[in-house]
């Protein structure tokens, strides 16, 4: 039988486990989230044995050199001594401030205090005691500073303490950055299709920017959908963005326009309704030669990338970001 060694603790491994099973069921506290390889929370280093290579999928070379690899796609077929992502891999940090942006998404700035190379659109994994999510990076205000934007989930591990309670100068660990939906210079006169749900916003806001900063000289179209007004945030930021900006275009949608008490401002005018890849299609028939930025709800993206392929959009002209929720733990198989 299999054995996960992990600082010196013998667990044995039954078959068709993942690493990141047997740890939890050993009474480890590895913090997780995803439980798909997409958040990064559990990552972990392989000091002996070799990691499968699907749970190597997505990380920098030089992480793959070194051993580590994502315990929740690692299933067991030898023995392995694991140990816990070392220190260089995850940087200390603190609150910095907070904001709302909405009744139910916040603007959480967060100071680093180490050395993180990052990019707005990149996506960063949070550790607060054994608990670790991943938010996107949507700017860097300053050096050392990340922007993110965090939705309020009931009941979350996280959330809640980051929209609510958090005080400036709490401690955090930050570990990535990974992801690549990123604005990358050169090709300026192509046209950009930024689209995104909820706080799919946040990468998509750091594409703009940069995409701006670098004088993007062709058309940018900003989708951004919610299921109610409500849901919306930073109309009036991305409004006025788009009357400077002539090349700017932004269009908000909801699927329900029903009046929505949370709204912390009225529905923008230009507000359109109906599901975000209708509201596309009404507006670019023809995606072809775009480039374009798919970030939110997975099944969303999902659509949308088939959806635009059909429509003339080369897959390597897309950059997608799903937010792949929290798993529910899994049921122990003893």
């Amino acid at each position: 039988m299999p054995r996960i060694i992990y600082q010196g603790r013998v667990h044995e491994a039954r078959a068709g486990q993942t690493v990141l099973d047997v740890l939890l069921e050993g009474g480890e506290p590895i913090a997780h989230a995803c439980r798909v390889g997409a958040c990064g929370a559990c990552i972990v280093r392989a000091t002996e044995g070799q990691p499968p290579a699907q749970a190597q999928v997505g990380l920098r070379d030089a992480w793959r050199a070194q051993g580590y690899f994502h315990a929740c796609r690692a299933e067991v077929s030898g023995d392995l001594v694991v140990e816990p992502l070392g220190e260089g891999a995850r940087v200390a940090a603190q609150i910095e401030e907070r904001a709302a942006l909405s009744p139910t998404v916040a603007r959480v700035f967060v100071r680093l205090l180490g050395e993180l190379p990052a990019t707005a659109g990149q996506y960063v994994t949070l550790h607060r005691g054994h608990t670790a999510r991943s938010y996107s990076i949507a700017a860097l205000p300053a050096p050392g500073i990340l922007e993110l934007h965090v939705r309020r989930v009931p009941g979350g591990a996280l959330s809640p303490y980051l929209c609510d309670d958090a005080a400036p100068g709490d401690p955090l660990l930050v570990q990535g950055p990974l992801g690549h939906c990123i604005y990358v210079p050169g090709r300026p006169e192509d046209p950009l299709l930024l689209a995104g749900t909820g706080t799919g916003l946040a990468p998509l806001w750091g594409v703009l920017h940069d995409a701006l900063s670098a004088n993007h000289r062709g058309p940018i179209y900003l989708f951004h959908g919610a299921l109610t007004p409500g849901d919306l945030y930073l109309v009036e930021e991305l409004r006025q963005l788009a009357a400077t900006h002539p090349g700017l275009r932004y269009v908000p949608s909801a699927v329900r326009a029903e009046p929505d008490s949370r709204s912390m401002s009225a529905a923008p005018p230009e507000l359109e309704l109906g599901p975000l890849d209708e509201v596309i299609a009404r507006h670019l028939p023809s995606t072809s030669g775009m480039r374009a930025f798919l970030c939110g709800a997975p099944e969303i993206v999902a659509l949308l990338k088939r959806k635009l392929y059909l429509a003339g959009t080369s897959l390597r002209d897309i950059a997608a970001d799903a937010f792949v929720p929290t798993a529910p733990p899994a049921a122990s198989t003893r």
